[in-house]
């Protein structure tokens, strides 16, 4: 399977990582800083760049950016995304990302979902993440409709390598009331 991830920082780092622990997974990868591609190809988490001639490869593309990062790029390489291919985001918020992007996935025939890994460490960058971070973790996933179980089922496979536990399923509303609610709580230190 050949895995691209948008994003080298932490959780896109950590998700490339991840896939790089399974055999016959190759991960390209693709960060704006070039020092962190470097840092990503030394550290083997990556085996190549992520470019537009070598999208259409991929079964599934991460991207670890923020939220209008996000619909960028898609905006910007949706023409370049086989049909087969599941593209997943890793930001922060939901609702307007998939409102966005669930109509121009349905024009170019690529599936594209919400998502949401929760885990992370109060550190970030690159050099924090970690092959393991998501093992045991859950995944919150905002599909286009609720109805396709075979998409479900595809997830829960091309998923499987990063390690989750669990992986759950909403609307791109109801994550980001959840996400809203949870931020402001506040923090007690003991």
């Amino acid at each position: 399977m050949i895995i691209g991830v948008v994003g080298l920082g932490l959780i896109g780092g950590s998700i490339a990582k991840a896939y790089k622990r399974v055999e016959d997974m190759t991960v390209l990868g693709f960060d704006q800083d070039i020092s962190i591609m470097d840092f990503a190809f030394m550290a083997e988490a990556i085996d190549g760049k992520l470019t537009q001639e070598n999208i259409k490869e991929c079964h599934c593309i991460f991207l670890a950016t923020y939220p209008q990062g996000v619909i960028d790029w898609v905006k910007t390489n949706a023409a370049n995304i086989r049909e087969e291919t599941i593209v997943i985001d890793c930001s922060g918020t939901k609702e307007k990302i998939c409102e966005t992007l669930f109509p121009i996935a349905e024009e170019h025939g690529f599936t594209f979902v919400g998502g949401h890994p929760m885990a992370g460490t109060h550190h970030s960058g690159f050099k924090y993440s970690r092959c393991d971070m998501f093992d045991g973790a859950q995944m919150v996933i905002v599909p286009p409709t609720f109805d396709d179980i075979r998409l479900f089922d595809h997830l829960k496979t091309v998923l499987a390598p990063v390690g989750f536990a669990d992986i759950s399923f909403t609307t791109g509303e109801e994550h980001d009331q959840i996400i809203s609610f949870t931020s402001q709580m506040p923090h007690i230190i003991f």
